[in-house]
């Protein structure tokens, strides 16, 4: 197996999120499974190719989740407040 390639910012191909496109819940009843479709919109060198959409399994959307969680903890999440000390001590 290879390794993956390096995120690389200068990359002429993109897969971005569709402006006003919501996640989709997808159930499919015979297989009573569910699934979750990103929408996606393929470029490359500026050019747009067209949509795609990223499918998630509920497991992949959870593990998602808690990364996206996580990540704004560490980079965004500033504490609003001083902590209160009680007065006289």
């Amino acid at each position: 197996m290879s390794a993956l390639p390096k995120y690389d910012p200068d990359c002429p191909r993109r897969a971005e999120r569709i402006p006003d496109r919501p996640v989709m819940r997808v159930i499919d009843v015979q297989r009573q499974e569910t699934y979750f479709d990103l929408p996606l919109l393929i470029t490359f060198d500026g050019s747009v190719q067209g949509p795609a959409y990223l499918r998630m399994e509920v497991d992949e959307v959870i593990d998602l989740v808690d990364e996206l969680n996580l990540a704004l903890d560490v980079r965004v999440r500033e504490p609003v407040a001083q902590p209160c000390t009680p007065s006289g001590s």
